[in-house]
């Protein structure tokens, strides 16, 4: 084999071009303190790392869903608490109603407070989030869930729609975060509808529907016996069967009757509120536990990730400095090596 000049200039010049390749790359990982900041610095790892930077995305995807469940049904619950705190005060009146003889100014007096108090009720029907889309309204957020009209008598009529809107919270979970109105609220005040009640066409899931729930019917008898309708209590026939009342006499339940009946459909509106409210509490709680799991497989997915490209800066240091001092010995080396010629000998 014979060895020339130019033999000996490309063995140098690939020794000096190898160490400075190895000395650029342990300067970009000094640099960014990664071992791995492409994926021929380690295919395997890089591909690892690909697949759980992945996972850590949906994760944070899911933990930023977590939160809006827990924020949009906190202040759903925090609503339906003030709402059963109205519903109360409704009852309290009708009780103050039945507590002896009340002059017509009285019961005027009682009636401008209750209407007061139904107002207070529909404005926390009415709510709006901080997006200003409707809580309780089903997935109809943009229009107004219930309308109210008070005239001689109290109407209350459910605008929405019986849907709920879903929010995945992981991968195999989806949570709902509002209740349709309807179900909490009632959905007319007017006369009951016949039991059972048709299902919506916009209704998911015939079991949220409450056909006892009969709190806006109740609104509405509870104005009228203020007001000195005679019809009190929907249930009850305004003409009594004819072997009780030979004559035919038109007949309306009593005043303590009707008032009694009041008293039962307040109790039912609140005890479907609470049921509600309930419903809503547990799934908060369940969001909030899967946003702590949720937390949990960030830290784990940072460790992972970080075991994979993380650089061991003393191992870099101590071969960055090889790295230097065998690239100065190449130079050297190499300028000596091309100093050399045969014409120098003749």
């Amino acid at each position: 084999m014979r060895v020339s000049s130019n033999t000996q200039y490309i063995a140098g010049t690939y020794s000096l071009g190898s160490q400075q390749g190895l000395l650029t790359r342990l300067q970009e990982q000094l640099s960014t303190l990664k071992r791995v900041n492409r994926p021929s610095d380690d295919p395997v790892a890089s591909s690892q790392i690909i697949n759980l930077m992945q996972s850590q995305s949906r994760n944070a995807q899911m933990i930023e869903n977590a939160q809006t469940v827990v924020s949009k049904l906190s202040m759903s619950e925090s609503l339906l608490h003030q709402g059963s705190e109205v519903i109360q005060a409704m009852k309290t009146l009708a009780v103050n109603a039945g507590n002896g003889p009340l002059k017509d100014t009285d019961k005027k007096a009682l009636q401008n407070e209750f209407r007061e108090r139904v107002r207070e009720l529909v404005g926390i029907a009415n709510s709006t989030d901080a997006n200003g889309d409707y809580l309780f309204g089903g997935t109809q957020t943009q229009s107004l869930p219930f309308e109210l009209k008070i005239g001689s008598t109290i109407s209350i009529e459910y605008k929405g729609n019986y849907g709920q809107q879903d929010i995945q919270v992981s991968v195999s979970r989806e949570m709902s975060v509002t209740e349709p109105g309807a179900v909490i609220f009632g959905g007319s005040s007017a006369a009951a509808l016949p039991s059972p009640l048709p299902t919506p066409p916009e209704q998911p899931n015939p079991n949220l529907m409450s056909p006892g729930n009969e709190l806006l019917q109740t609104i509405r008898r509870f104005d009228e016996i203020l007001s000195g309708i005679g019809v009190y209590d929907d249930k009850k026939p305004a003409v009594p069967d004819p072997a009780d009342n030979p004559l035919n006499e038109k007949k309306y339940p009593s005043y303590a009757d009707s008032l009694a009946a009041v008293l039962d459909g307040f109790d039912a509106g609140l005890q479907q509120l609470l049921t509600v409210e309930s419903r809503m509490g547990s799934r908060m709680t369940e969001a909030e536990a899967l946003q702590s799991v949720g937390e949990d497989l960030k830290v784990q997915y940072a460790t992972s990730i970080g075991n994979l490209e993380d650089l061991d800066i003393p191992a870099a240091i101590s071969d960055f400095q090889i790295t230097v001092q065998a690239l100065t010995a190449s130079q050297k080396t190499y300028q000596q090596v091309t100093q050399l010629s045969l014409f120098n000998y003749i």
